[in-house]
């Protein structure tokens, strides 16, 4: 099912106990480019994949097959080599031959890339077949090829019913006219079967658009109905247009919606998407802006405007909102990370949600890789949550099944040698969002981090406490427990401290309540006595208990050796096996992905990859992700001011080495770059920084900037991220050293500070 999406915000369950899962498919490959779905069959419910990259100037690419294991009942997808073509570009499929079968269309022959295209005429360049479906998966090695016709730069297509409902029709369009030229027009191509006995026996070329339209990177069908023909949706130069055929004047017709990204190298649209509302077709548009560009952009229907493909023929009914950016697009290519958008129907929701591809340029910045959900919650004002569902490079987002309970979508790596190649080996991976039991506790494995799903504090009975362990962590055991508005609990002898993560609790015998954190600037300790009897506030109360952990030491600690990590999530029948298996060690931040300066060589500085907390019934929101850090004694984890991230930072220390270690944080007035060779000296952090001491068991307040006249409520930064002054955690003993401390400290002067970092979305806060 697909309202009217004016003034139209997504009900707080849309999404309601939405969860990811990953699934790899095929690893590694020699490179990857395009995906998409096959259902082999015309009826099949479980789709198969096609899947490929664009081939080497020495080697030909393989077209691969996946067959999913739904239909042939092997433990795992079967991967076969249908053909070998050079530089094929995209592939789509339909039913040629009336078989029942799907056959694949497919343009290849591209060249090595839009510098050195291959010539329609001279080279046979700009070629597309159609494969034909052998009946089976393991009948032959290699499919059937069928010329349909030849295009230089011919990088896209589609399969429908254009101009007549008697056949289909494939339609061709290229990306350049000609090699380089960004200049020119390229043509729109209709090719209409003319059939023999055996199927297409040779096509007839059409040309709607001669020269209307410049860098055309996506199109997308839109359905025409029963009956009806179909139409278009593209995004290139002239930014997101709708391209249709009026049988009763047979003329074509092409609408603007919206111009997109002006003033760049690469203006326009370089992907676009119609995403469903209820029962509107066409509820919003989504695009990504430039060729490759960084920009996130929607198209939100004005009041008035009609459903459905009435509303694309006129751009009067639509207002462009800039959903979210990516950074600065490369100075040289005029680029950026954006491959494609994909409307995506999640699982029980009548409103769509889409993702974005992101192919990870710059290389070494991972926010810029991987495949992003946005789920609209307030769509008339352009409002999005976003998660993230896979952290590796992608290229193309398909959408392999949809049911009541799960949405599987596929995404294949960019990985094209000359252009873009990240640091890890391609790979095609599924992702199923799929959804809980609003009562239950259930965790997922994406990113190789761990997202745990509780119950919300507020469908919790009365009278039953829910609860977990996860973490056993520096002599010390975590775990989570969840309780309904006002409802109490008797904690267990064992329990030393409690970190709140929501709403509030009441310890008894003390005067205030505990809240998400201590006042801004301040510490305070987490300690409860035993047995203390622990009552939730209005809204109920999750958090976090600590005990000792057995036979486990519990510091100070004198090598990261004695520092314990270890995975203790219940083996229950809703926690998956991957989930079980994941170790959580600690890594030198040096060697981490983001930490490619420098600035830490040589430090004894640690992480480990925590955990992503969340409600079943948020709409993929975050309660909060921890993680963990040591750092040995007379050491800082350097100054910074998150000033690409936006939460909210809490730290928690488990065991202060020598006692002196905690944060240290400038004045909010002070806006001085920080000088990365003084910060490493005693004098300078004395001078443009106070510190705050966290001792055991102890956590502080608020950093951040803090809006006049609330309590912690963060100021925003422009680019949406909360505004920080500089800060740091440093150790006890920092400027007794020269940094870093070569060679390193012998265990029997080594203290390390030991603390959790609870990262918040700004949200939690506004208080």
């Amino acid at each position: 099912m697909c309202c009217n999406s004016n003034n139209c915000a997504a009900p707080p369950n849309d999404t309601n106990s939405l969860k990811v899962s990953t699934e790899l498919v095929a690893a590694p490959l020699p490179d990857g480019y395009w995906i998409h779905a096959l259902p082999f069959h015309t009826g099949s419910e479980f789709a198969d994949l096609i899947a490929f990259g664009l081939g080497f100037n020495e080697k030909p690419a393989a077209i691969k097959l996946l067959s999913n294991p739904r239909n042939t009942g092997s433990s795992g997808w079967k991967v076969t080599e249908i053909a070998s073509l050079e530089f094929p570009v995209a592939s789509i499929y339909a039913d040629l031959t009336g078989t029942g079968t799907n056959d694949i269309i497919i343009c290849d022959r591209y060249g090595p890339g839009m510098s050195d295209l291959w010539d329609a005429k001279k080279k046979n360049g700009g070629r597309l077949q159609w494969l034909r479906n052998p009946g089976s998966r393991d009948s032959q090695p290699f499919w059937e090829a069928k010329t349909i016709g030849n295009s230089t730069g011919m990088h896209r297509l589609l399969a429908g019913h254009f101009t007549t409902p008697d056949v289909i029709q494939i339609m061709g369009f290229p990306i350049l006219s000609s090699s380089s030229d960004l200049v020119s027009p390229a043509p729109i191509l209709i090719y209409t079967p003319v059939y023999g006995p055996n199927g297409p026996e040779y096509w007839k070329e059409d040309t709607p658009f001669p020269s209307q339209f410049r860098i055309i990177h996506d199109a997308k069908l839109v359905p025409g109905g029963k009956n009806a023909l179909d139409m278009v949706l593209v995004a290139g130069k002239e930014g997101v247009a709708f391209l249709w055929f009026d049988f009763r004047t047979a003329r074509w017709f092409s609408n603007i919606i919206g111009e997109g990204l002006q003033g760049t190298k690469f203006t326009g649209a370089g992907s676009a998407d119609l995403c469903c509302v209820r029962d509107d077709k066409a509820g919003y548009i989504t695009s990504s802006e430039g060729l490759h560009g960084n920009s996130v952009a929607v198209y939100i229907k004005l009041t008035g405007a009609p459903k459905g493909a009435a509303s694309l023929m006129n751009r009067k009914y639509w207002r462009r909102v800039v959903v979210d950016n990516y950074g600065s697009l490369d100075p040289v290519q005029g680029t950026g990370t954006i491959h494609q958008v994909a409307a995506v129907p999640l699982p029980n929701s009548d409103i769509d949600s889409f993702t974005i591809a992101c192919m990870g340029a710059p290389v070494g910045q991972p926010a810029n890789q991987g495949v992003y959900l946005y789920t609209p919650t307030d769509l008339s004002n352009g409002v999005f949550t976003k998660t993230k569902i896979t952290g590796e490079s992608a290229s193309i987002v398909t959408v392999l099944q949809r049911t009541d309970t799960t949405t599987d979508i596929a995404s294949i790596s960019y990985y094209v040698p000359g252009y873009h190649t990240g640091p890890d080996p391609p790979s095609v991976r599924i992702n199923s969002l799929s959804r809980n039991d609003p009562l239950s506790i259930t965790a997922s494995l994406a990113n190789n981090e761990i997202s745990l799903y509780i119950p919300h504090p507020g469908i919790v009975p009365t009278g039953r406490t829910f609860s977990v362990p996860f973490w056993a962590l520096a002599g010390r055991k975590l775990q989570i427990v969840i309780l309904a508005p006002n409802d109490s609990i008797q904690l267990e002898v064992e329990i030393i401290a409690i970190k709140v993560i929501y709403g509030s609790v009441a310890v008894a015998g003390e005067d205030a309540e505990r809240l998400i954190a201590p006042p801004p600037k301040k510490s305070q300790s987490t300690r409860v006595p035993p047995k203390s009897n622990v009552r939730a506030g209005l809204r109920g109360a999750v958090f976090i208990t600590f005990q000792h952990a057995s036979n486990q030491y519990e510091g100070p600690f004198s090598t990261m050796s004695q520092v314990a990590s270890a995975n203790i999530l219940p083996s229950i029948p809703s926690i998956p096996a991957d989930v079980l298996n994941t170790e959580f060690p600690f890594n030198r931040v040096e060697n981490l992905p983001w930490a490619t300066s420098g600035l830490w060589n040589g430090f004894e500085f640690f992480n480990a990859t925590g955990f992503h907390i969340r409600f079943n019934d948020s709409p993929m929101g975050e309660i909060v992700h921890v993680q963990a850090w040591t750092l040995g004694i007379g050491e800082t984890a350097r100054f910074h001011n998150h000033s690409d991230v936006a939460f909210c930072e809490i730290h928690y220390c488990l065991s202060n080495g020598n006692g002196d270690g905690g944060m240290r944080y400038f004045e909010d007035d002070n806006s001085n770059p920080v000088d990365t060779n003084k910060e490493l000296t005693k004098s300078y952090v004395d001078e443009n920084s106070k510190l705050l001491v966290v001792p055991d068991l102890q956590e502080h307040g608020a950093l951040w900037k803090v809006v006049p006249g609330t309590v912690s409520t963060p100021q925003i930064r422009p680019n949406g991220t909360v505004d920080y002054p500089w800060h740091a955690w440093l150790a006890s003993k920092f400027g007794e050293y020269d940094l870093p401390i070569t060679p390193p400290l012998e265990p029997k002067e080594q203290r390390f500070d030991v603390w959790l970092a609870f990262e918040f979305p700004p949200s939690a806060f506004q208080f």
